[in-house]
């Protein structure tokens, strides 16, 4: 697996977990929770999901850090609909339509409220955007356990 900028990168791994830790520390020094972007893969790696999902969660629960699954909605709306592009170009950067879908977990993530049925499209279809929005709210309620 190529993904040198990621924390599942074996010489990133370590830098991943006390950055994690650092970082934490900084933020609940200032009475906040630390918060978490489970990064997704690569669209030429999609068995990179596993291992990021798993050292998100081992990162999050070391830390007291609320985890947005991000990750685990890309590997989700793949599955369901895989002709839906989710990447720019270089295949690791979110198109619209994946940048859509990482706003829709991050705001149900954040608020435990659904994104299902909200009006705004980011001039997406309307079909697109229904597909997104539950599969947001669907991975943040298996991620929860809710």
């Amino acid at each position: 697996m190529d993904c040198s900028q990621c924390p599942v990168h074996p010489q990133l791994r370590d830098a991943f977990t006390a950055f994690a830790k650092k970082d934490s520390e900084i933020v609940r020094a200032h009475g906040m929770r630390p918060v978490l972007l489970m990064s997704w893969a690569y669209a030429d790696k999609p068995e990179m999901t596993e291992a990021l999902a798993e050292a998100y969660t081992i990162a999050g629960n070391a830390n007291d850090a609320l985890v947005i699954p991000a990750g685990l909605a890309f590997a989700r709306v793949r599955k369901l609909q895989p002709e839906l592009n989710l990447y720019a170009p270089d295949k690791r950067h979110p198109s619209p339509a994946g940048t859509y879908l990482a706003a829709c977990v991050t705001f149900a993530a954040l608020t435990g409220r659904s994104p299902v049925d909200n009006a705004y499209t980011m001039g997406l279809d309307v079909g697109t955007t229904q597909l997104l929005q539950k599969a947001a709210w669907d991975t943040v309620q298996d991620y929860y356990g809710r």
